[in-house]
């Protein structure tokens, strides 16, 4: 079978600024776009999917080091929760064997549905979070991070989407505290990732390097207009991005279930 043609350069490193301008505005890895980028070049689905954790790596890592020189990256809480991801990821990649991935997709659109209702009416924490312990945060940081992880290896979404409103609204986050601290985790998630894609050789040392070039300046780029942007108005456009996450989850797990 004929090998495709490998993308050039220049077209990665496009993508990658592109991903890198959402990730680090909204502390997301970019993989929402990036995907169907690598997709619509010709890069087949899962080298897509791999290529695109890899360049994530390169991306919250350079977002996240923006928003910690601000001040705006709780350190702490961002490796609880990227440990848990780590967990969370094994575990929903080995239960997706198990059962039916489609039920639980359907279940996960409607949380984050409501998540990003919630954040665009109201990003006020719960009542609670702002009382809650040390020990109290390192234990919902940890489940934060299951969660989060566990969707991602399930279904192939999570990440900032996920972490991002419940570090608002139950850690008791401000907006951009929150985007910097996901950023944090997201590295541990990615790295972990890459190294299992590695080993299945489903990605491109290279094509991940160039697009993790572009990804790091808009990244940057990214962060800091994040970081000029009122956190209230922040939270709106995160809330719709979750909005189009979990209806971009929903409609063909829906159409499955409808056609069943």
């Amino acid at each position: 079978m004929t090998q495709p043609a490998p993308v050039p350069g220049w077209k990665l490193v496009a993508i990658g600024a592109v991903a890198g301008l959402l990730g680090g505005g909204l502390g997301v890895g970019g993989g929402i776009i990036m995907v169907p980028l690598l997709v619509w070049v010709g890069v087949d689905r899962h080298r897509s999917h791999a290529t695109s954790l890899a360049a994530i790596v390169f991306i919250a890592a350079a977002g996240a080091s923006s928003f910690g020189a601000s001040g705006e990256a709780a350190l702490g809480i961002g490796v609880t929760v990227g440990v848990g991801g780590i967990v969370g990821s094994v575990v929903g990649a080995s239960v997706m064997h198990r059962v039916s991935s489609k039920a639980l997709t359907i279940v996960f659109g409607f949380v984050l549905l409501v998540g990003g209702i919630r954040m665009i009416l109201s990003a006020d924490p719960f009542p609670a979070a702002v009382d809650f312990s040390t020990a109290t945060q390192t234990g919902i940081a940890l489940a934060i991070g299951l969660v989060a992880g566990f969707f991602a290896g399930l279904a192939g979404i999570g990440g900032g989407v996920v972490i991002v409103p419940s570090s608002v609204l139950l850690l008791g986050l401000d907006q951009h505290q929150a985007q910097g601290t996901s950023l944090v985790a997201i590295i541990f998630t990615a790295v972990a990732g890459s190294i299992v894609n590695l080993r299945n050789r489903r990605v491109r040392p290279m094509d991940g390097l160039f697009i993790g070039v572009g990804g790091i300046v808009g990244s940057l780029i990214g962060s800091q207009v994040a970081l000029l942007m009122e956190g209230r108005t922040l939270s709106v456009v995160f809330g719709f991005l979750v909005l189009y996450v979990s209806v971009r989850s929903l409609l063909p797990a829906l159409r499955q279930h409808g056609a069943g």
